[in-house]
């Protein structure tokens, strides 16, 4: 997907529409850490277009390039999303699998997070830790089966320490592949 603030085309993101730069100053309350984090915010394109388009999050734009390459929402499909707050990727999962939780065979979307998450049309949000016992069971009876898909974009608190971070980072990938291992059909995806 095009960065460019070139209007038109399929991919672009700004839409023809370029914002000033916005520059952020640490204020008393704020580190500089802080600062930076919010000017790369307030100057991220993708974060432009979420809001313009609806999208509860940037990482929209990642499940669709993905979706779009490799056709891994397919209508009908049963997905799960772990980690899914704020529900960017439930967003785009309910559309592409048409999910309706009222039809038995419409796709299907469960997003789970530990962190409350705001429902999402098409989707049953669960506040849950994929870690608990009986998760995979849980998701299991809401999908009437098993998983075709299962997402995640998750990300392991920080403490700003490279080793112990990446130890989190790596953790976090192997146990949702475990999730992964328990709840997706023969043939499912990860």
């Amino acid at each position: 997907m095009a960065k460019s603030g070139k209007s038109g085309g399929k991919g672009s993101v700004s839409g023809g529409t370029r914002a000033l730069k916005v520059r952020v100053k640490t204020a008393r309350n704020r580190s500089n850490s802080s600062a930076r984090w919010l000017q790369r915010q307030l100057n991220d394109p993708y974060v432009h277009a979420a809001k313009r388009e609806g999208y509860r999050s940037r990482a929209a734009f990642k499940l669709l390039e993905i979706d779009d390459r490799f056709h891994l929402l397919k209508p009908g499909a049963r997905v799960v999303d772990l980690g899914c707050a704020p529900g960017g990727w439930c967003q785009i999962a309910a559309k592409r699998v048409k999910s309706d939780v009222s039809s038995p065979r419409a796709g299907r979307v469960i997003g789970l997070d530990y962190l409350e998450t705001e429902p999402v049309p098409g989707a049953t949000i669960l506040q849950l830790d994929f870690l608990d016992e009986g998760a995979d069971d849980t998701v299991k009876d809401l999908l009437a089966g098993e998983a075709d898909l299962v997402l995640s974009d998750m990300a392991a608190p920080t403490t700003g320490h490279k080793q112990t971070d990446h130890l989190r980072i790596m953790h976090l990938c192997e146990v949702a592949a475990h999730f992964a291992i328990e709840v997706l059909a023969p043939g499912g995806a990860f």
